[in-house]
């Protein structure tokens, strides 16, 4: 039987940007007092209720830390900017895999509501040595995709922008060794090179599908018990 895939999640180069890769929106992270990323407009409606994240800014208050704001683009049609919130340069690591994870489920809620399929993020926690380790970001994205997959509306690519090609491969590398680590069984699909790791999480179960030997995220679908 075929499952729709709900969640896609891919590995590029952060150079890709603009050129071969147009996401419909980018996350950048930012710390509590907004020092690290762009200063653009806030996108604020009036008919919205005001959250944590702008009362702070309205009040020159740190935010939140597992919060973000939405900021327009300077020009017409360029992609709305998610601000993910989630370093304290006050503390040693600044970042907590946790705030990464809250962040940018809350990223992805907002994008599906918007209308939009299609984000790209760097990688989110890692800063000059100060904030996570890859092994921790990637765990913080992994559970993020686990988190998301019972609750979307509509299925959702997300894109990790990259440095190079070394840290694309071993960030690959570590997302199948995690997966594997955390399968119930895995297998070959019989119709193509693709493999399938099964997850199982509480109740649920989730196919995560990759082509090994590549470069790559997954797919995931889920998959009802007994199906």
């Amino acid at each position: 039987m075929t499952h729709r895939w709900l969640f896609r999640f891919d590995l590029d180069l952060r150079s890709s940007l603009g050129r071969r890769t147009r996401p419909e929106a980018v996350v950048a992270q930012e710390d509590r007092n907004l020092i690290m990323g762009p200063q653009t407009i806030l996108d604020l409606d009036a008919a919205d209720d005001l959250d944590a994240a702008y009362l702070a800014v309205r009040d020159h208050r740190p935010l939140p830390l597992g919060g973000f704001l939405v900021r327009r683009g300077r020009e017409p049609g360029q992609p709305l900017t998610y601000q993910a919130v989630v370093h304290d340069f006050e503390l040693d690591p600044s970042c907590r895999p946790g705030d990464v994870r809250r962040s940018l489920c809350g990223v992805v809620r907002d994008a599906q509501k918007r209308g939009l399929g299609f984000v790209a993020t760097e990688a989110l926690g890692r800063w000059h040595g100060r904030g996570l380790s890859l092994e921790e970001m990637i765990e913080a994205f992994h559970d993020t995709i686990l988190e998301l997959s019972p609750q979307l509306e509509a299925p959702f690519r997300l894109m990790l922008m990259l440095d190079d090609l070394d840290e694309v491969e071993q960030v690959s590398h570590l997302l199948r060794s995690r997966l594997l680590r955390r399968a119930s069984r895995s297998f070959r699909t019989v119709d193509g090179d693709a493999a399938v790791v099964e997850v199982r999480d509480g109740v649920a179960k989730y196919h995560f599908r990759f082509v090994p030997g590549t470069l790559s995220g997954y797919m995931v679908t889920r998959v009802r018990s007994g199906s």
